[in-house]
């Protein structure tokens, strides 16, 4: 496994897919009850955009750069973006990228519990260290599908699973549909995101994605579909009035971060 995500961290795929996960995370904690976070292909945690893998590629620039010291008065976007200067509290200007697995802990209350699964062994390494001594994270280096098997259903009857793949492989649309089917058999009312990228030459695996995904999706409930620039979003078991929410949320992003 070669993937790194350092060379895009911060980009537009990011902010759109953090800024999606802040609100549906924001929707689940209107109920008190426990929430059961699982992050299947968790990262480092912290990306320092001055690095040079970073530097090579410069994608933050069109991303979270663009909305960093901009003004919303959409609650998610206001959360994104707290939570991106909190990271970077100790530095003058942006330099760090918070992670998916960063993002979600801040969010978290004390009655919830998060799982990270990497598979890139050093990723993983920096991972456990940027959760040490945190009693509400683990951290397993693992395959991210097989960690659908091993660590659902929850104790808790609530639980948010994102997979967001670094579609490295060919087959990583099958490998999602393929995941999917055991994860809904061990946790139906999980809900779930999932980050893809849309390419030209990928569209027709797109299509099929979609036509396995409406196959395995029967008893689903409330399934959302975002598509912003190159980039896509599924959420299967989407709290009540989730795309309400996320209306405002997409149109800034697709005014602000456009160009």
């Amino acid at each position: 496994m070669n993937y790194r995500h350092i060379y895009h961290s911060g980009n537009f795929a990011d902010v759109f897919k953090h800024c999606v996960l802040i609100t549906l995370v924001r929707s689940l904690l209107k109920k008190d009850s426990p929430i059961f976070f699982l992050d299947t292909h968790a990262g480092i945690g912290k990306y320092d955009l001055t690095s040079e893998l970073a530097q090579k590629t410069r994608e933050y620039e069109t991303g979270v750069a663009r909305i960093y010291n901009l003004c919303s008065d959409i609650p998610a976007i206001q959360t994104y973006q707290n939570i991106i200067h909190a990271t970077n509290a100790h530095s003058k200007t942006l330099r760090f990228y918070p992670g998916s697995p960063l993002i979600m802990r801040q969010l978290m209350r004390t009655q919830d519990h998060m799982i990270l699964t990497e598979l890139h062994q050093e990723d993983a390494k920096l991972l456990k260290r940027c959760f040490y001594h945190d009693k509400q994270v683990a951290v397993h280096l693992t395959n991210g599908y097989h960690g659908l098997k091993a660590f659902l259903p929850p104790k808790q009857r609530r639980g948010l699973i994102l997979i967001d793949p670094p579609f490295e492989e060919k087959n990583e649309f099958e490998q999602i549909i393929t995941g999917l089917q055991i994860a809904l058999k061990r946790f139906p009312n999980g809900a779930y995101i999932i980050w893809y990228p849309i390419k030209a030459k990928d569209l027709i695996k797109i299509k099929n994605f979609y036509k396995k995904l409406k196959t395995i999706l029967t008893t689903s409930k409330n399934i959302v579909n975002l598509e912003l620039n190159s980039c896509g979003l599924v959420i299967i078991n989407a709290p009540w009035q989730l795309e309400l929410e996320l209306k405002p949320v997409i149109s800034w992003l697709g005014r602000t971060l456009a160009g």
